[in-house]
């Protein structure tokens, strides 16, 4: 007997799910949907329970959308990693071949793996998911969807150095959605295409687009000025004037983003304009002094572009304990789930032999032993199945790999620049103290922190006491978030009631905590959180 035959007289002894308890889930299920397309809040737990459900007793769309969603909840709170993983998973729950997929969440998932994917540099594969993306939503009838996917195309073009594709992509996007009816939609593709069309020399072409962008894109205020938070356009601007050889209003944008921008890549794009200028103007005292500005904004941006490069390596290698949990979690499932299945087979067993012993006194024994080596057979089918369900290849272990040894590196990097512990450590409780983030944390008197403040303080140990980082992320302890979070906090002088305050935990959760990590770290059977806090300011 198959498998699945065994299940089908499993739902008949036990009763199943019923239409109304999947109707309930769905809805609950669709709830988060519009929370999530509104930007409104939820949470990993809030969806995990619907992929546990509708994995069991859902279609395929309902398992691709519970998948989805539970991305969306990791990507909201920062794990990269584990929304791809969620997005892939809701990729392959998707019945393509079935006329009632739901082609339009599926060019979503495409969509939002797409984006991780050119956040961190990695625009091939952006292209190539973007493509499905494109390919689902024409499937769906969903034409604004896929005019958008086709349009972001054009900005991975342009990373790797296809300007004339990328000039392409958005001009032909730019005219379907003209066709389509979506001329605001058309003058801000056309927008994107004004620098790349300049670094050709087609200034006519450029002017064109630049004033279809500043008329139809919605941008623009009545007196010309664009919306907060776009002020690099302002660059674009000045730099057409300046190569048209109108310097006066090349300056008056250089100056108008130096004075509205609010970022360093604002202010360093203005700097490097009015450097350009004033060479142009022969004004070499101008020049020096906009070079120098501008090469300030540079080093601030390469600064904050290693912290991120930092925070995405981090990110990564921490996905190794997510995967850890992940087996063992799939491991204790298969246990279960073998538990289960020899259960039902010796229920099913039992009732088959008192059907036999009722009904069937006088069968001849051959049959009984048929029955027998048939129910040896369910077992054995059982079996191979529950051992491809424990067969799991790991697709990141050459990736994690890299990523170790990567932030290996950097933090190799940060203790050789800041020299020995011992004669750092004063200093660097200075640099703690004295922080932004510190004096910022002390006046929230131990109220629960952002995400973003989490990761400063992640960044504050980072910087000041490297070693510590280092053994807290450890593969020998595999401490799990909560346990390095508590750690950095007491390391950063909070106590136990303000630290269970600040992670938004019972203080009964932190004297556990603390418990694991004397015991992980320290190996120590007993103890509390003034054990713990006394013992990492010695480490560090």
């Amino acid at each position: 007997m198959k498998a699945k035959y065994v299940l089908f007289l499993l739902l008949l002894l036990c009763g199943c799910t019923t239409n109304v308890e999947r109707r309930l889930m769905r809805s609950g299920l669709d709830s988060i949907n519009q929370c999530n397309r509104n930007s409104l809040p939820f949470t990993i737990e809030d969806v995990q329970s619907y992929v546990r459900f509708f994995d069991k007793h859902g279609t395929a769309n309902d398992k691709m959308l519970a998948h989805y969603l539970l991305g969306r909840a990791y990507h909201k709170d920062g794990d990269s990693p584990m929304a791809l993983e969620c997005y892939q998973h809701a990729i392959e729950c998707a019945d393509t071949a079935d006329t009632h997929c739901d082609f339009s969440q599926l060019s979503r998932v495409y969509a939002q793996k797409a984006a991780i994917f050119f956040y961190q540099d990695l625009y091939r594969q952006q292209i190539e998911h973007l493509k499905q993306s494109v390919r689902y939503a024409w499937m769906a009838h969903d034409t604004l969807a896929a005019l958008m996917s086709y349009e972001q195309e054009a900005l991975s073009y342009e990373r790797i150095g296809k300007s004339d594709s990328s000039i392409y992509i958005i001009e032909d996007v730019a005219a379907k959605f003209e066709e389509y009816g979506h001329s605001s939609d058309a003058a801000i593709s056309l927008g994107l295409a004004v620098g790349m069309l300049m670094d050709k020399g087609d200034y006519q072409k450029a002017k064109r687009y630049m004033d279809l962008y500043e008329s139809k894109s919605g941008y623009f205020d009545s007196q010309k000025n664009i919306e907060t938070g776009r002020e690099i356009y302002y660059k674009e601007k000045g730099m057409y004037y300046l190569n048209t050889n109108r310097l006066d209003s090349a300056e008056y944008y250089f100056r108008k983003e130096l004075h509205d921008g609010r970022d360093y890549n604002n202010k360093n794009a203005a700097a490097m304009g009015l450097a350009l200028l004033y060479e142009k103007q022969h004004r070499s005292d101008s020049v020096a002094k906009y070079a120098l500005y501008a090469y300030a904004m540079n080093d601030s941006l390469c600064a904050h572009k290693v912290t991120s490069t930092v925070e995405q390596i981090q990110s990564l290698y921490n996905y190794t304990r997510h995967q850890e949990i992940a087996k063992k979690e799939r491991e204790r499932a298969a246990r279960e789930k073998s538990k289960w299945e020899y259960s039902l087979l010796l229920l099913l067993l039992l009732g088959f032999s008192a059907t036999l012993i009722i009904y069937r006194m006088n069968t001849e024994r051959k049959k009984q032993k048929m029955m027998y080596a048939h129910s040896l057979d369910i077992i054995e089918q059982t079996q191979s199945e529950l051992l491809l369900l424990r067969s799991n290849a790991d697709h990141y272990e050459e990736l994690i790999a890299e990523k170790e040894q990567q932030l290996e590196k950097l933090l190799q990097e940060i203790q050789n620049y800041k020299g020995s512990v011992k004669r750092e450590n004063n200093v660097a409780d200075k640099h703690i103290l004295e922080s932004a983030i510190y004096q910022s944390l002390l006046k929230k008197q131990g109220k629960k922190l952002s995400i973003q403040e989490l990761r400063e303080c992640h960044r504050l140990i980072i910087e000041n006491l490297p070693q510590l980082n280092s053994l807290l992320l450890s593969k020998q302890y595999k401490l799990n978030e909560k346990e390095f979070n508590v750690c950095i906090l007491f390391r950063l002088g909070f106590k136990s009631k303000e630290v269970s305050n600040m992670l938004d935990v019972t203080q009964g959760r932190i004297s556990q905590i603390c418990s694991t990590v004397l015991l992980k770290v320290f190996e120590q059977n007993t103890g509390g959180a003034s054990d713990l806090i006394e013992r990492l300011h010695l480490l560090c």
